[in-house]
């Protein structure tokens, strides 16, 4: 995608504004859902039923969570990062 964009120096100012916080205040406001920005306000999706992770989990809690089982390592992380590498 990035790589191989026609024009691949506004593709990247396209995917840094995308995850700017102005990018993300409009994405979110687009999509109805909240972003994970912490400088991004998203108590207004409670309304749509959607509650920002960020506004209710702590890193504690995060972490108790988190699932580091080497099944997800290799199932979900590694195709990631590879699709990701790919991309960018």
């Amino acid at each position: 995608a990035l790589k191989k964009a026609p024009h691949p120096n506004a593709a990247k100012v396209y995917v840094n504004w995308l995850l700017s916080r102005e990018g993300q205040e409009v994405f979110s406001n687009a999509m109805g859902q909240p972003t994970r920005r912490l400088d991004v306000d998203t108590a207004w999706t409670k309304q749509f039923g959607h509650i920002a992770a960020k506004d209710v989990l702590t890193p504690k809690r995060f972490f108790e969570l988190e699932n580091q089982s080497e099944e997800v390592i290799k199932t979900v992380r590694i195709p990631a990062t590879a699709l990701a590498r790919k991309l960018l």
